[in-house]
């Protein structure tokens, strides 16, 4: 009895490795034509080139990552209905504020995309909140949020002279920290 229910287990699991290979050839995008192939995605981490991006300013004008290139930036991921982007702002109200700070500050945001305040909308509630000095962009398609990877907001990212990503920051991070961090850049 032992030999045959041994048997059986054996002839059972050969059948299901022999299909479950024929399913795995079956679903490879070798073999379907019509499957549509993606880009890989580039990781986006420190010491990597940091994606380039045109994306329109609150005030209209188109800004390019690339003609920043030869200055460091500081670049903030964030959202109007963040509680945590929100309470990060004043302090960075007084960061934008420094003239010889030695750094440049963009901030972006989704327009009409994840529960963001639409093109329309955005100008009037920025200016309620009392900020200024701080330049938004648009990215009306999500594209950016996409190619940087974002994932939580506020997220920042610190960009050295080069266009190499200096640091990853998950959460606001403090004047402090952000000056030392520039500080030590190229």
């Amino acid at each position: 009895m032992k030999k045959i229910i041994y048997f059986g287990l054996s002839f059972l699991s050969l059948f299901l490795l022999i299909a479950c290979g024929k399913e795995e050839k079956k679903s490879s995008p070798q073999n379907q034509s019509n499957q549509t192939q993606q880009a890989p995605v580039k990781q986006v981490a420190i010491g990597a080139e940091a994606p380039d991006f045109t994306l329109q300013s609150m005030d209209g004008k188109e800004v390019k990552l690339s003609d920043f290139k030869g200055k460091k930036v500081y670049l903030k991921f964030w959202a109007s209905w963040c509680g945590p982007c929100k309470k990060s702002m004043p302090e960075l109200m007084e960061l934008a504020a420094k003239e010889d700070r030695g750094f440049e500050i963009l901030s972006v945001i989704a327009p009409g995309l994840q529960g963001e305040k639409t093109v329309d909308q955005f100008p009037k509630w920025f200016e309620e909140q009392g900020y200024k000095d701080i330049p938004v962009l648009y990215d009306t398609k999500g594209a950016v949020f996409q190619d940087y990877q974002i994932r939580s907001i506020p997220t920042e990212y610190l960009i050295d002279s080069q266009g190499k990503i200096a640091k990853i920051q998950l959460g606001a991070i403090s004047n402090a920290d952000a000056e030392a961090a520039f500080a030590q850049m190229k």
